[in-house]
């Protein structure tokens, strides 16, 4: 269907940090126009002229109605299955079910000192930031999660972020 109505790949592929650094390329199902897929975000806002999108991307590394997002992949977003071909990563070993988000390249200053914490454990599909209220946190609570799960990694931290996992996919908590 997506393949129809907005012509080009049906998976995107995303240069992401994943443990220790290390670059990976995770996939998802593409959800943007293809003309956006993999550009840089703040760019794109500034040649459309949306001052407003780019102040409020540089605040939460996301925007809430992001004009790039194709009606489908909307929907792909909101029931949380976007991100279900990254089952490949885990099955590669570059990623796991639970641990915290891959990130940018851009985004490893916000972590400042603390990025090889955040690199010390594998990156998941699944984790304590998606189940604490995702796209509703600002991105530096995001950060704090992420630090928090990477310092306190327990098998029982993983079982209870799977279980909150499936009641916030089921619910369409944060789902934007």
């Amino acid at each position: 269907m997506q393949k129809l109505l907005n012509p080009g790949p049906v998976f995107f592929k995303s240069t992401r940090l994943g443990l220790h650094g290390k670059t990976i390329q995770t996939y998802k199902f593409r959800s943007m126009l293809s003309q956006y897929s993999g550009t840089d975000a703040l760019k794109i806002f500034a040649d459309m002229g949306r001052d407003d999108l780019v102040k409020e991307y540089k605040e939460n590394r996301k925007v809430r109605d992001d004009p790039r997002i194709t009606w489908f992949g909307k929907l792909l977003r909101e029931a949380s299955i976007d991100e279900l071909p990254q089952i490949f990563n885990v099955i590669k070993g570059e990623m796991s079910l639970v641990g915290p988000r891959p990130i940018i390249s851009d985004e490893k200053p916000f972590y400042r000192s603390r990025a090889p914490l955040l690199f010390s454990v594998r990156p998941g599909i699944t984790g304590l930031w998606q189940v604490s209220g995702r796209s509703d946190l600002p991105f530096e609570k995001r950060v704090e999660l992420e630090l928090y799960y990477a310092q306190n990694w327990s098998f029982w931290l993983d079982i209870k972020i799977l279980m909150k996992t499936i009641g916030v996919v089921l619910f369409r908590i944060g789902a934007k």
